[in-house]
């Protein structure tokens, strides 16, 4: 492996960690089997900054890995899945504007989890999720647009160019 590599895979698995303990900062719904983190914030602003690539490993491992920490494994690989791709999606259409790249990956949080949710605990559960997951990408977007200016003043990253 050159040395190239071994940092971008350094730096993934430090990335990786940090959406995992973000995700474990949650508030659990009462009664159900889902909860409210702060892990969309550092997905997004992980895919801002480093592009897909980064956004969709970073996230999708992180969160996945949180899951299984968290005591919802049934969860992991279905948040592997939706939160690879929301991460994918996000630094994918990041060029595009930010605006655009963080609704278009909500879309992606939103209906992944809440027809997931329906599908796992029954359609009445989906409402739920669905407000909780409005909120979660609504704080999410909001701490990335706060965050990636006064990083990106601070830092000298290489975006990926896919």
């Amino acid at each position: 492996m050159d040395k190239n590599m071994a940092k971008k895979v350094a730096l993934g698995a430090v990335l990786a960690a940090m959406v995992t303990v973000a995700t474990m900062l949650h508030i659990p719904m009462p009664g159900m089997r889902i909860y409210f983190n702060l892990g969309e914030g550092v997905l997004y602003v992980v895919a801002l900054l480093l592009g897909s690539h980064f956004g969709g490993l970073c996230g999708g491992l992180g969160a996945a890995l949180a899951d299984v920490l968290l005591g919802y494994p049934l969860w992991a690989p279905l948040t592997l899945v939706i939160k690879g791709v929301e991460g994918f999606v996000v630094g994918k259409l990041a060029p595009r504007g930010r605006t655009i790249a963080l609704a278009a990956g909500a879309v992606v949080m939103i209906a992944g989890y809440t027809t997931s949710a329906g599908i796992l605990y029954g359609w009445k559960v989906a409402p739920v999720e669905f407000i909780t997951d409005i909120a979660q990408t609504g704080v999410g977007a909001v701490f990335a647009l706060v965050f990636v200016p006064v990083l990106e003043k601070r830092l000298t990253l290489k975006r990926e160019t896919n």
